[in-house]
């Protein structure tokens, strides 16, 4: 029954992916998200399977990554047919898997920005929602962009000063329940992994680290001279309830704020995230790919 059921989930993903391209190619979007889409639908589908029974899950995707690194292009994409604001992605395909999940699934809910919000984007990774928010709230309007991790924080700086925004503040450390200094784990492959949670069980190296600043985001806050937040996104790879725990003031202080929260790291998460603001007042509904969202 098990096999039968894994071979189905494979089944659904892989014509997931088929239709995903239909999608970008119909609606016309960029052809260099197109290219990957279509290589990353390759390498799931037919270069993946026999490394994953041959040598596991973690050499089989390093494999796949490989395989894709050599064939996509760094690249400045456009957000949108409408948009002069542009990402710069390099030849990372997390950066290209970003891009979809932002600005073509929009997983973050691009609607709810608006002109004039203040946004805090924890976990900025190389900026793909902070630009989007950045062109949304305009000169009037503030991004604090949160992103530990050095080679992110370099993309992040450099798609900030490809649009020429004057409106975010980038900030280089990391956010927790305290203050003080964490490791950050850093995943051998994917750039948009790295998180504070030990990957020891995943097999990959326990010395990949680096010593990383860190501070609370009620602590952030008073220091930049908030006097509003409007939206607060959080996808931290596993660390999203230390973030809100040491936000208790800031959340306080701002009752009808959105809080995003990517919640689909552990299979406690849900829950987890979603106790915590219902106890703080906050009603919530949870989309797919376990994105919370306050309503």
């Amino acid at each position: 029954m098990s096999i039968i059921y894994k071979f189905s989930k494979y089944l659904k993903r892989r014509f997931s992916d088929l239709f995903d391209l239909i999608y970008l190619i119909s609606f016309g979007y960029p052809s260099q998200i197109i290219k990957f889409k279509a290589l990353w639908g390759l390498t799931q589908g037919l270069i993946y399977p026999l490394p994953r029974v041959l040598f596991g899950a973690e050499k089989a995707s390093r494999i796949c990554y490989s395989f894709l690194q050599n064939r996509i292009p760094l690249a400045i994409i456009p957000l949108n047919k409408s948009s002069n604001t542009k990402i710069m992605v390099s030849k990372d395909p997390s950066h290209y898997q970003v891009y979809i999940e932002i600005y073509i699934k929009d997983i973050y809910q691009k609607e709810e920005i608006k002109r004039g919000m203040n946004i805090i984007d924890v976990g900025a990774h190389i900026g793909a929602y902070t630009v989007l928010a950045a062109e949304k709230v305009g000169e009037i309007g503030k991004v604090i962009a949160i992103e530990p991790e050095p080679k992110n924080y370099q993309y992040l700086i450099k798609n900030i000063k490809l649009n020429n925004f004057k409106n975010v503040i980038p900030v280089k450390i990391a956010l927790t329940d305290h203050e003080g200094f964490g490791k950050l784990y850093l995943h051998p492959f994917v750039s948009a992994d790295h998180s504070f949670v030990s990957r020891e069980n995943e097999g990959f190296e326990e010395s990949s680290f680096l010593e990383t600043p860190v501070k609370t985001l009620d602590n952030l806050v008073e220091e930049l001279n908030l006097k509003k937040v409007d939206i607060i996104k959080i996808d931290t790879e596993g660390t999203e309830l230390s973030v809100l725990r040491g936000a208790e003031k800031t959340l306080k202080a701002n009752p009808g704020m959105k809080i995003i929260v990517s919640s689909y790291h552990y299979p406690e998460e849900v829950e987890g995230v979603s106790q915590f603001l219902k106890e703080r007042g906050f009603k919530i509904k949870i989309f797919p790919g376990d994105i919370i969202t306050t309503i």
